[in-house]
């Protein structure tokens, strides 16, 4: 028997000699697969009695194997917030649980849970912990506990692939790929290709088959744990199967010399490759910016480096790849496939600390947690903190209950709309994690409504006792908590150290956490939706922003907008400390973790109107604040179906009159842009306008603009399916203006007058309105005689 010690990562199964092993995932001096003696099981409702009749049970499966239960025993779990007696039958094989659930005619539970994950979560086990054990060969014979691991003793390598494209789309039928690149965590780098370049980081070998023969070899001998790529999913990968294949080779991605596995998770298919963990960083930084990370419309591998780090890497004309290759002069080529792995790695080295706090805090392995969403990494905490307590985890929803939730749609926030103009002297308020805090202070569960004892009764009329405390109450309390502490070590801890950004990592992964809950709890569908604490949640938000809107009334202020948990306060003669003097009485009032927070004071604000109507657009307003920054809330220069220059444009004229409170710069700054639109000195990046396919695109009724430009893509050989990013310019060729849609790298030229009035004017015009500037004056230098506001 030898004692050891490894860092743990994954878990699935095997089975050897009719028994069920769980088959851990872990690395040590090396990376390694073990295994322990463990057999699948679920529960059912069932009383003493049936308890023979189920040992009995024989299935015949279509291949004529018969499955039995393995052995059953009773057990006491919580079941749905009462103490219940549970009968757990243990199977032979996974396969065979929904077998036998389906031939017992009594309530079943935890039938559908992962065998990796149902192992992980009873043993204990957390992604990246040191585990130690005792084992005999490869066969782990006792656990004798864990601790704390790190994470980036795992090397990382980042990859990119070069493909011959003469059509502009390649072929994988006949487009050979031309060169690899990549870098890894160690500092190796390099570009493999098959034409001569004499840098000393480019490796020649003699043909395509060679190289990508090469490639697998490199990643073993830089022995990589983990691949970063961008788009790998969609592009590189598929694409290196179609030319292994087509080359007579095996595509030896994995440890064992296999392929890659497709793994379904709704619209992403992620692929999955043994004893590597893969992780496709363009899902990531799409995940990013749903979260509020980072801040693009476009999500290119170039545009995400560049908004992400600052920088901007090498860039070429994908069109021009294969005419640099056929021009046997490969020099800059070399440089720009470089450039990518570079990128590609040190996006990858950013994620990487966020992803795999992630993983630990909610016990879901890496791979896994690179392509989740928001509500199935809550529901992945929620899993395993109900397997820690004895409790029963709630079934997956129908399809008939789903869209039965999906029919009755939850109450939202409550919203005071501003009156459009330009304001000064304002003050905003914030409830610091509004919703979060509501969940926790009226311990809102849905296993703590209408119960007998003590009760928080919400506004909806809906009961929620006030102890014992429920599931998700405790759990969010200890994210909540746990994010109070770091922020704390945060504030002392020196900047651009390891300490500081494992710090920075954890806060944000506990805010993602955190904010999550409220919207889990209404997902359709969720194990844990409950339509009442939903509604309780929206209630008591609305109770709280309409209760602090009657104080502030009464204690003399004005309050100019409310949205949520955001409360705008306009001064008008009263000082900032009276605002703080409010601020402290409102928290006193305030239950357990709850707390209004000073967001800041700015000393101008705008605020636009909605076409043809009267009252504030929600959401959409600048601030300056006290610091000199612009706060920008709702314009188009944060949406995707705008361009670049119509933002552009929009952000400076704001900042002209929130920083300089001039009519005439900020006229003026429209003017220029007109004129370069019209002289068409324009660069086209700055033209694009973004948007995603939601659908195929051969299954749309209506042809809009990005249709177009996607199908006029495809028809040139380029790949546009259901959930690219279309960016496309509107050119001057065309009598509408889908006609005149083509995708960036195929638009030849611009339609000035389109990006003009359709784009420019109408991102600005809400806001100079409110300063007297009308169409004509933007465009012309003056106002036109007895023309009226455009709108």
């Amino acid at each position: 028997m030898q004692r050891r010690r490894a860092l743990f990562l994954d878990a699935d199964y095997a089975i050897r000699g009719g028994q069920t092993y769980a088959r851990l995932f872990v690395k040590g001096k090396k990376s390694t697969r073990l295994h322990y003696l463990y057999d699948p099981y679920f529960y059912a409702d069932v009383n003493e009695g049936e308890r023979g009749a189920i040992e009995n049970l024989s299935i015949k499966t279509r291949e004529g194997q018969a499955v039995r239960p393995k052995r059953t025993e009773f057990v006491e779990k919580i079941l749905f917030g009462d103490r219940k007696r549970l009968l757990r039958i243990y199977c032979h094989e996974p396969r065979h649980v929904p077998i036998l659930r389906e031939a017992i005619p009594f309530p079943c539970y935890e039938s559908e849970i992962p065998f990796g994950r149902r192992f992980m979560m009873d043993m204990g086990l957390v992604p990246f912990s040191v585990i130690s054990y005792e084992r005999e060969g490869r066969t782990i014979k006792k656990f004798l506990g864990s601790r704390d691991g790190n994470p980036f003793m795992l090397r990382r390598f980042s990859f990119d692939t070069e493909v011959y494209n003469p059509l502009g789309a390649p072929r994988p039928s006949k487009d050979p790929i031309i060169m690899f690149s990549y870098s890894d965590s160690e500092g190796a780098r390099g570009v493999v290709t098959f034409k001569k370049d004499h840098k000393p980081f480019v490796e020649v070998v003699e043909n395509e088959k060679q190289m990508l023969e090469r490639f697998f070899s490199i990643m073993d001998e830089r022995d990589a744990d983990v691949l970063f790529g961008y788009n790998t999913t969609n592009f590189d990968l598929p694409y290196m199967y179609e030319r292994a294949k087509k080359l007579g080779i095996p595509l030896a991605l994995g440890r064992d010399g296999s392929p890659y596995r497709l793994v379904r998770k709704g619209l992403i298919n992620p692929l999955e490759i043994r004893g590597r963990i893969h992780i496709d960083l363009y899902p990531v930084m799409k995940f990013f910016g749903f979260t509020g990370l980072i801040r693009t419309d476009d999500y290119t591998l170039k545009n995400v480096y560049s908004t992400v780090t600052g920088k901007t890497a090498t860039k070429i004309d994908r069109l021009d790849i294969w005419r640099q290759w056929d021009s046997n002069d490969i020099s800059t080529l070399t440089d720009y496939a470089l450039s990518d792995a570079l990128a590609t790695m040190e996006l990858g080295e950013m994620a990487f600390p966020l992803l795999t706090e992630l993983s630990t805090i909610t016990r879901m392995p890496l791979f896994d947690v690179a392509y989740a969403t928001s509500g199935q990494l809550v529901e992945s905490l929620l899993m395993s903190e109900a397997t820690a307590r004895g409790m029963v985890i709630p079934p997956k929803p129908s399809g008939s209950a789903v869209s039965a939730r999906l029919e009755n749609p939850i109450q939202g926030a409550y919203v005071k709309l501003p009156a459009p103009g330009i304001y000064e002297n304002i003050v905003v308020f914030d409830f610091r994690g509004l919703y979060p805090s509501i969940i926790c202070s009226y311990n809102i569960d849905p296993f703590t409504i209408d119960r007998e004892g003590d009760f928080n009764k919400s506004p909806t009329g809906a009961n929620f006792l006030k102890s014992p405390k429920g599931l998700i109450p405790i759990v969010l309390d200890n994210l909540i908590d746990r994010r109070v502490l770091i922020k704390r070590e945060l504030k002392a801890a020196k900047k651009d150290t390891e300490e500081y950004k494992k710090l920075s990592a954890r806060s944000h992964a506990l805010k993602i956490l955190a904010n999550s809950f409220y919207g889990y709890l209404g997902y359709a569908r969720s194990r844990w939706y409950n339509r009442k604490c939903a509604e309780s949640v929206t209630a008591w938000g609305r109770m709280h922003i309409m209760e602090a809107e009657e104080k502030a009334n009464a204690a003399g202020f004005k309050v100019l907008y409310m949205d949520t948990d955001s409360l705008f306060l306009l001064l008008d003669g009263k000082t900032r400390e009276d605002a703080l003097h409010f601020l402290a009485n409102i928290n006193k009032e305030l239950p357990e973790k709850m707390e209004l927070e000073l967001e800041g004071f700015y000393s101008r604000g705008v605020f636009v109107s909605k076409k043809a109507e009267e009252k504030g657009a929600k959401k959409k307003y600048a601030l300056l604040g006290d610091d000199g920054r612009v706060k920008i809330r709702g314009f188009e220069l944060v949406r995707r179906d705008w361009s670049g220059v119509a933002k552009d444009t929009q952000r400076r004229v704001l900042e002209a009159i929130l920083r300089d409170g001039s009519k005439d710069k900020a006229v003026a700054i429209v003017r220029e842009v007109v004129e370069q639109l019209r002289s068409g000195k324009v660069p086209l990046d700055n033209l694009a306008i973004y948007t995603q396919l939601k659908k195929e695109p051969d299954k749309y009724d209506i042809v809009s603009p990005e249709l177009s430009a996607a199908l006029k893509a495809r028809k040139k050989g380029k790949t546009m399916e259901r959930g690219s990013i279309v960016g496309y310019v509107i050119t001057k060729k065309g009598k509408s203006i889908s006609e005149k849609a083509e995708i960036l790298e195929f638009a030849p030229d611009y339609d000035p007058d389109y990006y003009i009035n359709h784009q420019v004017l109408p991102a600005v015009m809400k806001i100079l309105k409110e300063l007297g500037a009308d169409e004509y004056e933007l465009t012309h230098g003056g106002r036109q005689k007895g023309m009226g506001d455009f709108f």
